[in-house]
């Protein structure tokens, strides 16, 4: 097993060279996930911070009424478990599955993305502290995608594994996503994918500082990049259009007074 390896980014170009240095080293796909905050990749059910028994009581709970009331809801006809999964999953229902994406522009849209309230333009902070975003590349291999027929049930268990969901709504299909599915190991709960020995040596690490969250932004719009083209629905183009007209003048309006204070 060899080590994980980290950079730091500042541009869009640099983002992209030092993964075109990474696909020359390894020629099966990549995956990425993006995240506004440096924090454990860990599924959204990981993150309640429950004991385990309690987590998969609940688990199944939430599941079965979700797959239960869903269908008046949408116009989607999911066919399996993992169907209603991945539909929850994107709904933002705690579930063991965590989002990823092929697209290396739009995991590093996620990391630098600016919320959809002005009151949330500025990167986040913690202890006063504005925190960095981050891009996690991993380096798959055939053996470690599942598929329905390998694994009938999302909830059996099984080692924490890469899902490409059929695409039951355009968000999967605007952003290429896929998910992992994590592995509940008893009397120990859930491993952080970043600590997940069987994927050493896999993992590139991008670390984005907050001050380039902005120009980040304009850049991947310049590309096409931006909500609207990640969320093709229309609360992805109203939220796309508060960016261009309002927050993003507001932004650019602060970094202006901010910079005639300093005079």
């Amino acid at each position: 097993m060899g080590n994980d390896v980290e950079f730091q980014v500042d541009s869009l170009s640099e983002f992209l060279g030092y993964v075109q240095d990474q696909k020359e080293r390894h020629q099966e796909d990549f995956i990425f996930r993006g995240q506004r905050m440096d924090k454990p990749l860990l599924p959204r059910l990981a993150r309640l911070e429950l004991p385990e028994s309690k987590i998969l009581n609940l688990e199944q709970l939430i599941f079965e009424e979700f797959r239960r009331t869903c269908p008046s809801l949408t116009e989607l006809a999911p066919a399996t478990d993992w169907d209603f999964l991945s539909l929850a999953q994107h709904h933002r229902l705690p579930t063991r599955l965590l989002d990823w994406t092929y697209s290396a522009l739009a995991a590093l849209w996620f990391a630098v993305e600016m919320r959809t309230r002005a009151v949330e333009i500025r990167p986040r902070k913690e202890n006063g502290t504005l925190l960095n975003g981050v891009v996690w590349l991993l380096k798959t291999t055939k053996e470690d995608f599942i598929g329905e027929n390998d694994r009938e049930s999302p909830f059996q268990d099984g080692l924490t594994r890469i899902y490409r969901p059929r695409v039951i709504n355009r968000w999967i299909a605007a952003q290429g996503g896929l998910f992992t599915v994590h592995r509940i190991i008893k009397n120990e709960g859930f491993v952080p994918f970043e600590k997940n020995r069987y994927f050493s040596g896999r993992r590139v690490k991008f670390v984005i500082k907050p001050q380039t969250f902005a120009s980040l932004r304009e850049q991947l719009h310049s590309c096409g990049v931006n909500r609207f083209s990640l969320f093709p629905d229309l609360e992805g183009l109203c939220s796309h259009l508060r960016w261009r007209y309002f927050e993003r003048t507001a932004s650019s309006k602060t970094k202006a007074d901010e910079k005639q204070s300093r005079r």
